[in-house]
């Protein structure tokens, strides 16, 4: 099981140069894609031409050539994409069981503070991971007034999308926890005059949108908050930005589209909507962000049925990932009380289907369209959960042609960019996806990124998240009976037992400690350190996509685990039958022994 590799090594060296030197070469040549836009029938065999950082040629090859000073990207056999806008992201949450205690309160598992402090310790890897999801635009709609510094950061060196953000959002109710802490993310404004003076707060900052949430809550009516709605709006406009409004309702989202609403920045899930409401919305040009995932994940994770996808496991936080087993450990006296009778019923996640309805309406009427997650939600990961976002946007019955401009041109759209971004065209920025199969047969295809370029610096997929170091949160122990219950050995073992099984490179082996030293029982040491264990078994899960191990039986004793394990599905048919005695210390794998 122990083999090296010369192709994960030739792999590992070029992702390396190609960080190192991206972002100054000032002049390449992608050479041979299929060239797919949102506008356009596809290219086969095209050459895009970059110039510090834009495109100034794309087309056939017989009609554009590359020039001799040129760096050449050969592109054969893979499909080029304009880079993808994610319109509604959050990156104030982090995506984990804990990133929103208003909805789902284990502060006395995690205080909420020490989740905040996660999310500043991370938010350089959150970037990364969106981008290497080939998102090379966000729309941050809404957080702490310390969201402005996400977009600054963002814009320092370093692999990261745009970020374009608002502030604090403006609340037609304040909500509990999240609204009472030091630089909230939600205000609520208690007249008119005051949702004005909440605009102008923000306006020193630049905010390239202001956000209201316009929650109406049982017994009321949208009628009731208009006066703040529309008193937002007006002094928005007259401040010469724009508006984003959260409104789920049928009749919430009229009224504020009625009220100048530029952008609805999710569905409506209450009702289907009616010819009228999609009459208004393409006549005022009003844009849809339909995020049709981010109720089910809520329902996924409190449920106890992540049900991640390939994309989630491979490219999500691990942090984040690793708490929504948490619910399983937590004390069930620390829990909400409405939650445990939930797991006995066998409840499915609630597909929004009346969403889904409503989104094919919209988009058969004509209505402007642009791909969001909510990334941050619990549930919801920044970057991973995108191609969940287009599965779901299939689902509902747009072509994967229609996914790909509301992904790309609709969300430049959002933005007011389309001069700027939205397709590969000569003048544009050189922000790309190269895809290793076809987008335009399967959405699900837009989850095979070989590369990403952002403002014509290349980033290899892989390499992107090869040296990403997450900071995990630290729970209470008096919350799970215990030490921090994923840093338990048996724990931290039977994660690496899941992600070897799923075939997860990065989950794999953020199981281990940078020291790790791999053993042939009882004392030949085989391998050590981090990067040879990412050549050595990034080459076994690519060789055999069937592996599969499978623990017969299993001794925990204090900070070892023994396993006895069975190897299946190798090239050849070989199967191992094996003991791994692996020692846990700090919440990672130090040492294995392997007794075949």
């Amino acid at each position: 099981m122990h083999r090296s590799t010369l192709f994960c090594l030739a792999t590992l060296f070029a992702c390396a140069c190609t960080l190192a030197s991206g972002a100054d070469a000032t002049e390449r040549a992608i050479i041979g894609a299929t060239l797919v836009n949102p506008d356009a029938a596809p290219v086969p065999d095209a050459v895009v031409v970059i110039r510090d950082g834009r495109i100034i040629a794309a087309g056939p090859a017989g009609e554009v050539s590359a020039p001799a000073s040129a760096e050449r990207i050969d592109a054969q056999g893979k499909w080029l994409v304009p880079g993808l806008v994610d319109a509604h992201v959050h990156y104030f949450q982090s995506g984990s069981l804990y990133a929103r205690p208003d909805a789902l309160d284990l502060r006395e598992a995690v205080p909420y503070a020490r989740e905040i402090a996660n999310v500043h310790a991370n938010i350089d890897d959150a970037l990364r991971r969106t981008l290497r999801s080939g998102i090379t635009t966000v729309v941050d709609f809404g957080g702490p007034m310390w969201n402005f510094q996400v977009r600054e950061r963002a814009r320092a060196d370093g692999p990261a999308p745009r970020v374009a953000v608002a502030g604090p959002l403006i609340s037609t109710w304040k909500p509990p926890i999240i609204a009472d802490i030091d630089d909230p993310p939600i205000i609520a404004a208690t007249s008119p005059d005051h949702a004005r003076e909440l605009v102008r707060a923000q306006v020193p900052s630049k905010p390239d949108f202001i956000k209201i949430w316009f929650v109406v809550n049982p017994g009321e009516t949208p009628q009731q908050h208009l006066p703040i709605v529309t008193a937002t709006i007006a002094e928005a406009h007259a401040q010469g930005l724009r508006v984003a409004v959260h409104a789920t309702e049928l009749e919430a989202a009229r009224a504020a589209v009625d009220a100048g609403a530029d952008v609805l920045v999710h569905s409506v899930f209450d009702a289907p909507v009616d010819d009228a409401f999609a009459d208004m919305l393409t006549r005022r040009g009003t844009v849809y962000v339909p995020t049709l995932g981010v109720m089910e994940g809520y329902d996924r994770i409190m449920l106890r049925k992540p049900g991640l996808t390939d994309e989630e496991r491979a490219w999500g936080s691990p942090d984040a990932v690793a708490s929504f087993s948490d619910l399983d450990r937590i004390r069930t006296d620390l829990l909400p009380g409405w939650l445990p009778p939930l797991w006995t019923q066998d409840l499915a996640p609630r597909r929004a289907k009346v969403a889904q309805q409503n989104l094919k309406r919209l988009s058969d009427a004509g209505v402007a369209i642009a791909t969001g997650t909510d990334a941050g939600n619990i549930g919801t990961l920044h970057g991973a959960s995108y191609v969940r976002e287009l599965q779901l946007m299939a689902e509902a019955g747009l072509s994967p042609a229609r996914i790909l401009a509301d992904s790309t041109i609709g969300g430049a759209r959002l933005l007011g960019l389309e001069a700027e971004r939205g397709s590969v065209a000569p003048g544009k920025r050189a922000d790309l996806v190269l895809l290793d199969a076809d987008p335009l047969a399967d959405v699900a295809h837009f989850g095979r990124i070989h590369a990403v370029m952002k403002d014509g610096a290349l980033y290899p997929a892989d390499a992107l998240l090869a040296d990403s170091h997450e900071q995990p949160v630290s729970r209470d122990a008096g919350a799970f009976g215990q030490a921090d219950p994923r840093d338990a050995p048996e724990a931290v073992v039977q994660r690496q037992l899941e992600a070897y099984n799923a075939r997860d490179i990065d989950a794999f082996l953020a199981t281990y400690g940078e020291d790790v030293e791999l053993f042939d029982f009882p004392g030949e040491r085989h391998t050590q350190g981090l990067e040879r264990m990412r050549t050595v078994y990034g080459k076994l899960f690519q060789d055999n996509p069937g592996l599969k191990a499978e623990v017969g039986k299993r001794i925990a004793q204090g900070r070892y685990v023994i396993d006895h394990e069975q190897v299946t599905g190798l090239a050849g048919g070989l199967r191992i039958d094996a003991v791994a005695i692996y020692e846990v210390r700090g919440g990672r794998i130090r040492k294995v022994w392997f007794i075949q």
